[in-house]
């Protein structure tokens, strides 16, 4: 149970900010999907529109994470808030406009994600300035979750029900939503740690950061393992988000507000992934907990590419999530534990860089898989590959290797 008083005003702060914006999220996430099959059926187009934002962890993610390293992260989370908040209005009378063709889904797609990219390193980064580390894996649970259970959750359905009655409501909602996130950030106080400007801001002073970032991410052997995994797990979720929409309109014989539906059920099981990631964590370990969340997708990956039953695929989707979660917990967590302060920023950008990579090769396969083979190819295909992550790469993520790295860390600290 987790007390106000566990944490200062300011994480509570972020952590309002976070539940506004998720709401936000949560509707443009399931309505961009529906917008996108009022304009074309292309398995490959649609994907395309995923892929697009998930280009901007691999583009524009090691400039974010240096940037996050050398200003202030409180104001940094608020410019992002408001530039979403204007780009999501513009975006909208777009849509008003009836000019919103593949290429605006896929655009705006990109630039929401980039924005991205720099807020939630800049969280991320905060995170340990504002809570105690043997307090760090409950935080970043509550934080998550917070955001999960207003964004996947309670924003995904309200979304599809928006959409129903108009396709410009969710994105006005998604306006107003980072407007707000924006006013509650004002309240934060600046980090006294971190975050400091060190010298005028440059492109090459961005190029000398990243390259020291991504240099300690590849030197930290436990760090470079989990990349790895999380990359190549990354390929198959991204590759069925992409074709999620037609999965469920064309194969499941769902409505669109189905659809909507089906992605809530997919957020219930990432809401469960976070209330019991810091029980799993406390009880098992850091490392078994990741093996855990990797354990938990084979079965309803394959059990998702053989079904045609909305049920069925609902209840193996909800596994695939609270996975998910776990492993987001989980791994976030033990990059706070071992990154220092100073570095997190960047350090955290290359991490996501390598987990995050191969997502839009991992939307374009899926879409031609599709296009090939049929809707259910992309889950067999993941089935096959959560499989092999398991019995070969999960091993090298043990509680023996966190634990080695951790003292390592404090042994540095002396």
């Amino acid at each position: 149970m987790v007390s106000a008083v566990s944490y200062p005003k300011d994480f509570w702060l972020l952590w309002s900010s976070s539940i506004v914006s998720g709401i936000g999220d949560g509707v443009r996430v399931v309505a961009l999907p529906l917008l996108a099959t009022t304009v074309t059926r292309d398995p490959l187009l649609i994907a395309l529109v995923t892929v697009a934002g998930t280009l901007p962890w691999v583009l524009v993610g090691p400039f974010t994470g240096a940037l996050t390293d050398r200003l202030d992260r409180r104001r940094l989370l608020w410019r992002v808030s408001v530039f979403q908040a204007v780009l999501m209005a513009a975006f909208t009378l777009l849509i008003g406009a009836d000019a919103t063709p593949v290429a605006v889904l896929a655009a705006t797609t990109f630039l929401m994600t980039s924005a991205e990219t720099l807020a939630m390193n800049a969280s991320a980064a905060l995170v340990p300035e504002l809570v105690a580390k043997d307090r760090l894996a409950p935080a970043n649970s509550l934080l998550q979750g917070g955001h999960f259970v207003t964004s996947d959750l309670a924003g995904m359905a309200v979304g599809a029900v928006l959409f129903g009655l108009g396709p410009v409501l969710p994105f006005t909602v998604d306006t107003v939503s980072f407007a707000l996130a924006a006013v509650l950030l004002l309240g934060i106080r600046p980090p006294t740690s971190g975050g400091a400007p060190a010298g005028r801001v440059t492109v090459r002073s961005l190029l000398r950061d990243i390259r020291a970032g991504m240099r300690w991410l590849l030197a930290h052997r436990l760090l470079r393992t989990l990349c790895v995994l999380f990359a190549l797990s990354n390929f198959a979720v991204t590759g069925v988000l992409g074709i999620a929409v037609l999965y469920a309109l064309e194969v499941l014989g769902v409505s669109q507000t189905g659809y909507g539906l089906l992605m809530v059920v997919v957020a219930v099981g990432g809401v469960g992934g976070l209330v019991v990631a810091p029980l799993l964590t406390s009880r098992l370990g850091l490392g078994r907990t990741i093996q855990v969340s990797l354990a938990l997708a084979p079965v309803p990956f394959l059990v998702a590419g053989l079904t045609s039953a909305p049920l069925v695929a609902a209840g193996s989707l909800l596994l695939v999530g609270a996975g998910v979660s776990i492993g987001n917990v989980a791994s976030m967590s033990i990059r706070q534990l071992l990154v220092p302060t100073e570095l997190f920023g960047r350090v955290n950008s290359s991490y996501r860089l390598v987990a995050q990579g191969l997502s839009p090769l991992g939307g374009v396969f899926a879409g031609l898989l599709a296009a090939w083979y049929g809707l259910h190819a992309p889950f067999l295909f993941g089935a096959a590959l959560f499989t092999g992550i398991v019995i070969f790469g999960a091993p090298r993520v043990s509680d023996t290797a966190v634990r080695a790295a951790e003292s390592a860390v404090q042994e540095e600290g002396r």
